[in-house]
């Protein structure tokens, strides 16, 4: 108990969305069936917010599909990345934050292309629809599954999936459900947990809305303090090996290109090399 908090109520939180999968979908996330193996047998590039990222040449992904996260579409290569999907992760802080949140997304939508898929949790539905913020460009996703618990990773986003530890999590469900085949990551450095107190927790972008409020602070602040922030590392390498096991049992390939960092879950390869191959084939 003291190594896993909470556990009884992660227990129970996890059992209610399990047996959610069992009834009827929800009527929202079953409209995600036409993204199901939309991109069957492609590959994809998942951007992720490290700092090694800035040591990239993202023009190279020109033409590519790829899939950004959370705060990416400030970065300066944005439209020529021109992202056919973006993964915000759900709403998790308290709603008298929610001004920051509507910040948030209505700052994507003014830099996002208009040809971008948004997939976020299904609990800022309300939000973005009072706000008119990517109408008929959105999908929505439900997690509650714990990786404590389970030996697969459930990834049909027309059901409740795996809880979303970190937005990479989020990511490889969608882009495995989407059925592409190769997919590589860049820009997953996953090095915060080595860089103390510092409000920008290895992102290129400094700070977002939603990661300067004190809503963030404080739980930064509890997770340093009580040494939560190792259990929270734990979970999400095992939300990693899970994926990495599931996709090994559909032939699909995770391919890290991230320079440096701390992901050494997935098989490690230079950006570069990777991108020139592919030109020659």
């Amino acid at each position: 108990m003291i190594l896993f908090p909470q556990t009884p109520q992660r227990l129970a939180y996890h059992l209610f969305r399990s047996l959610q999968n069992l009834g009827p979908r929800n009527r929202v996330l079953a409209r995600n069936e036409t993204l199901r193996n939309k991109h069957q047998d492609q590959r994809c590039f998942l951007l992720g917010s490290g700092k090694s990222i800035l040591s990239q040449d993202l023009t190279l992904l020109r033409g590519e599909a790829v899939i950004t996260q959370n705060n990416f579409h400030v970065h300066e290569s944005i439209s020529v990345v021109a992202p056919a999907y973006h993964c915000v992760i759900p709403m998790y802080q308290p709603p008298e934050y929610a001004p920051d949140w509507k910040t948030w997304f209505e700052s994507m939508a003014e830099r996002l292309p208009a040809t971008t898929h948004l997939i976020t949790g299904l609990n800022s539905k309300p939000l973005l629809e009072r706000n008119g913020l990517f109408t008929d460009r959105v999908s929505y996703i439900r997690h509650g599954i714990n990786p404590l618990f389970i030996r697969r990773p459930p990834f049909d986003i027309t059901r409740n999936v795996m809880n979303i530890e970190t937005a990479l999590t989020q990511c490889i469900e969608v882009a495995l459900f989407m059925g592409f085949s190769r997919i590589y990551l860049l820009g997953f450095d996953l090095s915060q947990i080595c860089e103390g107190r510092d409000r920008e927790w290895g992102r290129f972008y400094g700070t977002s809305p939603v990661t300067v409020n004190q809503a963030e602070r404080s739980v930064d602040d509890m997770y340093m303090a009580t040494g939560f922030m190792w259990l929270q590392y734990w979970l999400m390498w095992r939300s990693f090996i899970l994926l990495r096991a599931e996709a090994d049992r559909r032939g699909v390939e995770i391919v890290n290109l991230t320079r440096g960092g701390l992901l050494n879950v997935f098989r490690r390869a230079d950006y570069e090399e990777t991108i020139r191959a592919m030109t020659r084939s």
